[in-house]
């Protein structure tokens, strides 16, 4: 490996082995790479993301809670509205 005047010896960056400047090359994110480590820069580091509308359509606002109190709901008006729920989801009266 004989001295050859401006092409010192480096290190390439990916493999680790001592090569000369000459044989190198700069990659797009600053490394000195050998010829056969060196890729070009993929095109999806490259996409820049679009501003989406992240309004909401028809915004309202939340309605105020509603709690009920001590024996609001009997085990009657509940097994009631059970019932009618059952009958207007399957299309008849349950017994």
């Amino acid at each position: 490996m004989p001295y050859i005047k401006g092409d010192p010896w480096v290190i390439c960056d990916t493999c680790g082995f001592k090569v000369r400047m000459s044989q190198t090359k700069k990659t797009w994110d600053n490394l000195r790479v050998c010829r056969k480590d060196w890729e070009p820069k993929h095109p999806q580091l490259s996409v820049r993301g679009r501003v989406d509308k992240q309004a909401v359509y028809d915004g309202r606002p939340e309605a105020a809670d509603y709690f009920l109190d001590t024996n609001e709901v009997t085990a009657e008006k509940l097994q009631e509205w059970v019932t009618d729920w059952f009958g207007q989801i399957f299309g008849g009266k349950k017994s």
